[in-house]
């Protein structure tokens, strides 16, 4: 059936209001309009859609450095390779000893927005897709199950922008079915250096290719990775499953999209290890099992059901439903016998010695440890921790699609519930009982609405572009929570937020090499649910949340200039901070406070350039200078005051990557280097310590062949020889200033190791 010319007509002037220059690495950035020229065909919806937005350069992790990633990678570690980036987990079973797994331009990764297919994969409650509330185990994506991964500086357009995205956000791209039947087959393999550690995997691909009469395609893909990791006593077993299915109808004009995914992990986790007992018993130190393990049993799950369809010649809509659960249940030993402490320095967790019912009655757990196990703290020594939390939502959209701008309406619904729960016994299998052992029982529900209007204007014959914008968010909150050890009372608090994000940009494309851009957005968080149970516990009517969300104003600006095989972008971006988040934990009362530290001043500025060069070489570099300090006075949570210009922690001075790549046939050579500038360490009150931790530079060397041997079925072969960290850099990814009593080892640094030098190599066969 022929598509009616009128349509043709307003979808090609709509697709060409959009600027000629794409950011180089963004593959699927570009649509072709020849068949809206002829005619002749029904034009489809990958001609409509454009990803990246012309207003703003983005960020981007290309599908070969993906495809191409070490065995020892995950899916936050491949982000080093995009500018601004420093990654803290490790390893494919995505481990970390802190509840930041990586820092982008400054912002932890609770700050930024994560999404996949455009839809949230983060924590409502705590921000983060993983790390937060100890969940230091969790593999929300696999490798294999994203194809690349698209950033957004600070705020973007409202349709771009993700929750809690203060410092941007992160969008990673499913894995699609191809067109063609295969079958693909891998295994992986390699060790570290040292004699501690190494890492395995293998997997199956099936891609359907297009079935015949109803034009469905569909991907199943599983992988297995066990891995032992480079720190001693620390390991994870993953197993991964992926499923993708397209299916077009409506001559092309309509899509129906679902992707799933669900990995499940065992794992200890490391901790982070005093830098004293590193020094004296080496770089792989954790506490022998005897002293202290962790038992981590966490899964992960996704789906996303998507569609979308031009209903005329000025409409396109759009609409996702999805479920995201997420289950963390650890638990945790130390050996009485220690009274928490080993060779003078605290252990990550320590039994209790107060557990036995209160005279008091209150709280009112019936546990009694001494009775069963011959005093508090052997009826204490395990602690069994819960975690879980998910989301279903639906956002729907319409572009309307007009002679000169395309206007998007568009909202989202999100209900997140979570429960967080914890529980002390004597031995392994701990009953979970309240009013009996519960240290604490919480059960959360959120509620986060929003709609928000659009334009993207274009005028001077498509050189100068226009999009402003605004979302209105309606977030509800509720926190629960029973008598526990750490509650004497307990209780139920709610509240509600509503505010704007107003957001604006222009671009002007000045030649077909070369435009200007700048862009303003506001963004909002709401306080972490720790604000909430804060606020329960003390008395039998609970309080009221003190902590208002922070908000940040952020300004874009930059210009990009390609010019034959040499493709540049320079960057200058600020964030102004209002209402900015503090947080401390209580080890007496077992609770994490958050308050509001007043404002502070972020800016940098990122340079980039891509090459290619004669004899079938490329080059790349990029640099990002950050520097961030507080603009307003306030009283931090261990008593220090603290000044307007005082620099924040946390926040890396520069990071620079650059590599050159070879290729040949089917031979390739890439050597990349990764460069993390000094930065300053936080106290565990969540305040700049005044010591820095030193910078580190990661070298990396990959060599790929690949053959096409065509029978027996086998159309190709692929070999990677990989040598993570060549140089043997040792370094420390992340650290604080642990204030403790003389008694616990006083004022101590804790620091997580950096991973040695790792040799892998992995082979890949597709039938």
């Amino acid at each position: 059936m022929k598509t009616p010319k009128p349509l043709l007509l307003a979808l090609a002037l709509a697709l060409s209001q959009f600027p000629v220059l794409v950011h180089a690495a963004d593959d699927d950035s570009s649509a072709s309009t020849s068949t809206a020229s002829t005619g002749k065909q029904p034009i489809t919806i990958g001609e409509v859609e454009k990803t990246a937005p012309p207003e703003r350069g983005t960020g981007s992790l290309t599908k070969e450095l993906v495809k191409h990633a070490s065995p020892n990678e995950n899916f936050q570690t491949v982000l080093r390779n995009i500018p601004g980036f420093t990654v803290i987990s490790s390893g494919p079973g995505n481990l970390t000893t802190s509840d930041s797994t990586f820092t982008y331009q400054g912002f932890n990764s609770d700050q930024v927005g994560v999404e996949f297919d455009g839809v949230p994969l983060i924590n409502t409650f705590r921000g983060g897709s993983n790390g937060q509330g100890d969940d230091h185990a969790l593999t929300p994506i696999g490798m294999g199950q994203f194809s690349g991964v698209k950033v957004y500086s600070g705020a973007n357009t409202p349709s771009e922008t993700g929750i809690n995205a203060l410092g941007g956000t992160l969008d990673y791209t499913p894995t699609q079915p191809t067109k063609n039947f295969g079958v693909e087959a891998f295994g992986s393999g390699g060790v570290y250096t040292g004699g501690t550690g190494d890492s395995a995997a293998g997997g199956l691909t099936i891609n359907s290719g297009v079935l015949p009469y109803v034009g469905t395609r569909m991907l199943f893909s599983y992988n297995y990775q066990p891995y032992q990791s480079y720190i001693q006593h620390v390991h994870s077993i993953n197993n991964n499953y992926y499923f993708a299915a397209i299916q077009p109808y409506n001559h092309g004009m309509s899509q129906l999209s679902l992707y799933t995914i669900y990995n499940h992990e065992l794992a200890q986790f490391p901790e982070r290890a005093p830098v004293a007992l590193i020094d004296k018993y080496g770089r792989d130190f954790q506490w022998n099992p005897n002293i202290y393990a962790n038992w981590n049993n966490t899964s992960s799950f996704t789906t996303v059901l998507g569609w979308k369809s031009i209903i005329n010649e000025h409409l396109l809509a759009k609409a996702k439903f999805f479920v995201t659960q997420n289950d963390n249940d650890r638990t945790a030993y130390t050996n009485a016998a220690y009274k928490g402490l080993f060779d003078g320095y605290l252990l990550p967790t320590s039994p209790k010695s107060y557990a036995n019912p209160s005279s008091t009655g209150r709280p009112s757990n019936t546990y009694n440890p001494t009775a069963l196990f011959g005093s508090s703290d052997n009826g204490t020594q395990y602690q069994r921790y819960i975690d879980n939390f998910g989301n279903v939502g639906f956002n729907p959209s319409l572009d309307f699609l007009l002679p000169h701008n395309v206007v998007t309406l568009g909202g989202s619904y999100i209900y997140s519930t979570d429960h967080s729960a914890e529980y002390w016994y004597g031995s392994y299998n701990v009953p979970m009982i309240d009013g009996y052992n519960d240290a604490w029982d919480e059960h959360d529900t959120r509620q986060i609405s929003d709609v928000f209007l659009q334009d993207r204007i274009s005028l001077l014959d498509r050189h100068l572009t226009i999009t402003p914008g605004a979302k209105y968010y309606l977030v509800d909150t509720t926190c629960n929570d029973v008598e526990g050890y750490y509650y004497n009372y307990g209780g139920s608090i709610s509240n509600t937020y509503n505010f704007w994000e107003p957001s604006f940009g222009i671009s002007y494309l000045i030649n077909k090499d070369l435009d200007t851009y700048f862009h303003y957005g506001r963004v909002y968080k709401v306080p972490n649910i720790s604000a909430y149970y804060a606020e329960i516990g003390s008395s039998p009517t609970p309080g009221t949340v003190q902590v208002k969300p922070e908000d940040v104003d952020s300004f874009d600006t930059g210009v990009r200039y390609n010019v034959g095989p040499l493709q540049t972008s320079l960057a200058y971006f600020l964030r102004l901070f209002h209402n900015k988040f503090g947080y401390y934990y209580d080890g007496l009362t077992g609770i994490t406070y958050q308050y509001n530290v007043g404002s502070a001043l972020y800016q940098g500025f990122t340079a980039s350039a891509d090459l290619q060069l004669p004899d079938r070489f490329n080059a790349f570099a990029n640099y990002t200078l950050t520097a961030a300090h507080y603009t307003s006075n306030f009283q931090a949570a261990d008593g220090v005051s603290v000044s307007s210009g005082e620099i924040v922690a946390r926040v890396p001075t520069y990071n620079l990557n650059f590599g050159l790549g070879y290729h040949l046939d089917g031979f390739s050579a890439r050597v990349t280097d990764h460069v993390v500038g000094p930065q300053y360490i936080n106290t565990n009150k969540g305040v700049n310590s005044g010591i820095g931790l030193h910078p580190y530079n990661i070298t990396n060397l990959n060599l790929g062949y690949t053959m096409r041997p065509m029978t027996m079925g086998l159309k190709k072969v692929t070999f990677d020889l990989y040598v993570d960290n060549l140089f043997n850099q040792k370094y420390f990814s992340s650290a604080d200033l642990y204030l403790g009593k003389p008694s616990q080892g006083g004022h101590f640094v804790e620091a997580q190791v950096g991973a040695p030098t790792f040799v892998g190599a992995d082979v890949k066969a597709s039938f």
